[in-house]
């Protein structure tokens, strides 16, 4: 599989077409829908942002049960796995899928289907769910829009909500973000066509309904507890569009300290931003060392160690 399809991705706080990869598509399947869901992370096998996919609902036009998958890991190498849904009726189309994860958090960059696409991966972050950057390349942007690679944010789901995650599930209008996006948009119905839920079972509810518009935005509430693993981890990113100001400025930001490419660093417990040493020799700029440490700079230029990680991660 080769070229691209339309498919709605996120570009300087606004959301406009992007050119998805059909190589990211899961193979088809005769039995049902395929569906694949891409991690925001697959680049450290001892503590990425990986999960596990409980189970994958799919429903026709009338909103009708068509059928579930079983579960899938998203492991380390790449960061996806994909299921196909035991449909009743293998020939009628899943125009609604809904996506249960398991009981630890995941951080979902993208969805994909093969009858048609679905990428609710940066709709998550738009619309009001805790996000973080992605580093996997979904696909391109336009060349009205600047070009280059689309990597999409990665929005956060827990099953049990052990740690404060307030979503487990979402299910969304498939069709809406593939051959319809460009109608998705035009009516401001990015948010709309996809809609969440609280716990890991088949969304019963209908995208882009009233009630849904009412309700899709998250409720206003506290961040959830930093995982032990996401303190230990930095991550290092050169991509011009991923910066450490856009990261802490945002409230619904969420995951490990950062580095950015603008020259600044984030600190992901406090949202305190500041500047590299070797972009802003200043009081109180930060060194993040290869060997996991992080050193901040006195008035005399003495560096303190202030933070350790267990892993740093380049995205170059």
């Amino acid at each position: 599989m080769s070229g691209f399809i339309d498919a709605i991705g996120l570009l300087s706080g606004g959301l406009t077409i992007a050119a998805f990869l059909q190589s990211n598509l899961p193979s088809n399947s005769p039995a049902g829908a395929s569906v694949q869901v891409k991690a925001g992370l697959g680049d450290d096998s001892s503590s990425n942002l990986k999960g596990t996919i409980d189970h994958v609902y799919a429903f026709d036009y009338n909103n009708n049960y068509l059928g579930q998958s079983g579960s899938c890991g998203i492991g380390s190498d790449g960061g996806s796995c994909q299921v196909t849904v035991d449909q009743s009726s293998p020939g009628t189309q899943a125009d609604y899928i809904s996506i249960a994860n398991g009981n630890d958090a995941t951080c979902v960059s993208w969805v994909s289907v093969t009858q048609y696409d679905g990428t609710p991966g940066d709709i998550g972050k738009n619309c009001g769910l805790l996000w973080y950057y992605g580093n996997q390349e979904a696909g391109t942007y336009p060349d009205e829009d600047g070009g280059g690679p689309w990597r999409p944010h990665c929005a956060w789901f827990d099953g049990d909500h052990t740690n404060g995650f307030q979503y487990a599930a979402m299910k969304f209008t498939v069709r809406a973000y593939g051959e319809l996006s460009k109608k998705t948009l035009s009516q401001n119905e990015g948010c709309s066509a996809t809609i969440f839920g609280t716990d890991n079972g088949p969304i019963n509810g209908i995208p882009a309904t009233p009630a849904s518009k009412r309700s899709n935005r998250p409720a206003k509430r506290a961040q959830p507890n930093r995982l032990a693993w996401i303190k230990k981890r930095l991550v290092k990113s050169q991509y011009p569009e991923q910066t450490a100001e856009q990261l802490c400025n945002s409230k619904t930001s969420f995951g490990p300290d950062f580095v950015g490419s603008d020259g600044k660093f984030c600190d992901m417990e406090t949202k305190a931003l500041s500047p590299l040493c070797s972009n802003e020799d200043v009081d109180g700029c930060v060194v993040a060392h290869q060997n996991g440490t992080l050193t901040v700079a006195a008035s005399n230029r003495a560096h303190a160690v202030v933070k350790t990680y267990d892993v740093v991660s380049d995205w170059a």
